[in-house]
């Protein structure tokens, strides 16, 4: 398969750049600002897990600014912002081509968007429970975890799936096919509602939101309501899960968070695609949610002020 990749930040940089190491034809579709230095320097991941290795433009590695090079694509992987899908979509819907698009982003409303302009049957659900972060343009720091998990939306193990799982895993990418592609991102939003949002209010790292007794309830209290938010739309999250994310793993406590890091950089957030979704969610279902409405409000005045 010839995959290409929307977006060579910490997230697609890291997968595609492993894709690419591992031998696939790949092209990364990158901003104009900086086609220059990928063109110049090519691709480097600096991982904990992987070492380190840069992958160069080649036969069959590709830096490009323009969509239309994702025609012979057999499937994309869409990893930009979740304020930039919609954009980004509209875009791919003019490409000539019939890939499908992987939605490895934040978020519960992504593929909603991608089946909208391209087709339900063009969309795969995908998380990833990564640490990874654009250190500078070009070079991409994998400092946790790793899994990407994929699905299809209405849960079967189709031959594409497989196929995309199997390429993953040969390229040593820590892979796993979802049966319920919708469960696991409620279960990544889960993680994604408290620690995200509530890192901007903190200024921490997820190990020191969880060592102090206040912050550690106000992290349970915003998963409680999103758990009960799911529950509304069929999906029981577990309370096991809550407790796994309440303990963390020792690579993921000393973690700044993607969107604090986007904050400290001055750099848009995806409070909207995250605790805003979760809100839109319960509204709709007549729900109160006042720990994500309190934190959701709070973030977006520090958005505001830094904009004055």
């Amino acid at each position: 398969m010839r995959y290409g990749v929307v977006g060579v930040g910490g997230v697609g940089g890291f997968y595609g750049g492993m894709l690419a190491k591992g031998g696939f034809e790949t092209v990364f579709v990158t901003k104009q600002r900086y086609l220059s230095v990928f063109k110049d320097k090519g691709l480097t991941v600096e991982s904990y897990k992987h070492g380190k290795f840069t992958v160069k433009e080649s036969g069959k590695v590709v830096f490009t600014d323009s969509y239309d090079v994702l025609k012979d694509c057999d499937v994309v992987l869409l990893c930009v912002k979740s304020y930039d899908t919609e954009s980004v979509v509209q875009e791919l819907s003019k490409v000539n081509g019939d890939f499908a698009v992987v939605s490895v982003q934040n978020g519960i409303e992504n593929e909603e968007i991608i089946g909208r302009y391209l087709g339900d049957d063009r969309v795969i659900g995908a998380t990833a429970f990564i640490g990874s972060y654009l250190k500078e343009p070009g070079v991409i720091v994998h400092e946790a975890a790793g899994l990407l998990e994929i699905g299809e939306i209405d849960g079967k193990i189709s031959d594409r799936i497989k196929h995309i799982a199997a390429d993953m895993e040969k390229a040593g990418i820590d892979v796993r096919i979802s049966k319920d592609i919708n469960y696991t991102l409620w279960k990544k939003l889960l993680w994604n509602v408290a620690f995200n949002p509530y890192s901007v209010v903190t200024g921490v790292t997820v190990g020191q939101m969880l060592e102090f007794e206040y912050t550690r309830s106000i992290l349970k209290n915003l998963m409680l309501e999103c758990k009960k938010v799911a529950a509304a739309y069929g999906i029981s999250l577990k309370d096991s899960t809550i407790e796994g994310y309440l303990k963390s793993s020792s690579d993921l406590r000393e973690y700044k968070t993607s969107m604090l890091l986007d904050f400290e950089r001055g750099k848009p957030i995806e409070i909207e695609g995250i605790t805003g979704a979760l809100i839109r969610k319960a509204k709709r279902k007549g729900m109160k949610i006042p720990y994500n409405e309190c934190v959701y409000g709070t973030v977006k005045f520090f958005d505001l002020q830094r904009k004055i």
